[in-house]
């Protein structure tokens, strides 16, 4: 017998973002921390549990009526074995044993998977997505990643990292990328990348508003402050852009071949961008996609919008629950 509530909570670098989501996909408690932020696992563990803990308390929910707790985490993951592989944003987590430590800590069932993935079932079950058998969730933000659904359920592949298309080769010798490798999709086509290549035209002599307006400090450089520059007729601004845009639409070609899916949607921060970037990426897609392939697919933005860390682990949470996994 299914549970009417499940726990979504989506941790990143800085700020862990939870709430109690019923089978409807609405948010009726709502909790946040950044009190775990860049800090070794033990530090994380216990912000994660202070979230469980008052998001229950809170809301007064019987804690026999919560199906399970949905956590994103930003990284590799292998999902059905519980464990975080890697992370950059955090340290010391590889091959740590996630799931089962907060399912030890918490008494209840605890289902992990990397943030894209959920993001990927958050906006099929309850976004763009709703009605597609076959369908990719591209994040378009500090990184570039991938979560993708094949005849309706959620693909991981062999280890769990299947989607990783941010960190595909497309530059050989290019610029560094966070993984240790150089010329990927995510070295251009992300906040990371937006940041490094505005960085990279400061330090050339490039004539842009960007030299007075990055941060002195030498930290990564927002999305908005090149968007900024770029709305007020920055050249250089909007070249950047315009590439990581450009890239983007690559990682969406590669995307359409290899997988095939009736639609794409692409959420993340850096959407909110608009037409400065939404367009190249459209019309690279379609400059590296075989003709044959042009109207197999349709592109379009997020749904569900910046809860779909939450809403997408209490997702994973229903889905496994219906396929008697949880």
């Amino acid at each position: 017998m299914t549970k009417p509530f499940a726990i979504g909570i989506d941790v990143g670098g800085t700020k862990i973002a939870a709430g109690l989501v019923n089978r409807a996909g609405d948010i009726l408690h709502r909790y946040t921390t950044r009190a775990h932020s860049e800090q070794q696992p033990e530090v994380v563990i216990r912000a994660i549990e202070e979230a469980y803990r008052c998001l229950v308390k809170e809301s007064r929910v019987e804690v026999t009526e919560i199906e399970a707790v949905g956590l994103g985490f930003p990284g590799n993951t292998n999902g059905p074995a519980g464990i975080v592989l890697v992370s950059s944003n955090l340290p010391a987590w590889n091959h740590f044993p996630l799931r089962d430590t907060l399912i030890e800590r918490l008494g209840v069932p605890v289902v992990l998977e990397n943030d894209t993935n959920l993001g990927a079932v958050g906006e099929h079950r309850y976004g763009a997505g709703r009605g597609v058998r076959n369908m990719g969730y591209v994040t378009f933000s500090t990184g570039y990643g991938l979560g993708i659904i094949i005849n309706n359920g959620l693909y991981v592949g062999h280890t769990g990292t299947a989607g990783e298309v941010g960190h595909a080769v497309i530059d050989i010798g290019g610029p560094p990328c966070t993984c240790g490798k150089n010329g990927c999709v995510m070295a251009y086509a992300s906040g990371v990348g937006i940041s490094r290549m505005a960085y990279e035209q400061i330090k050339a002599g490039a004539d842009t508003l960007l030299r007075q307006m990055a941060p002195p400090d030498g930290r990564r450089i927002p999305g908005e402050t090149v968007v900024a520059a770029a709305q007020q007729g920055d050249a250089v601004a909007r070249e950047i852009l315009h590439k990581a845009g450009y890239y983007g639409g690559v990682g969406l070609s590669m995307i359409v071949e290899i997988l095939n899916p009736e639609l794409i949607v692409v959420g993340g921060g850096l959407v909110r961008i608009g037409s400065l970037l939404w367009e190249p990426m459209l019309a690279a897609m379609r400059e590296h996609v075989q003709p044959e392939l042009w109207d197999s697919v349709r592109v379009v933005p997020w749904q569900v919008g910046d809860d779909l860390g939450i809403i997408g682990a209490a997702a994973k949470v229903f889905a496994d629950a219906e396929a008697h996994l949880v």
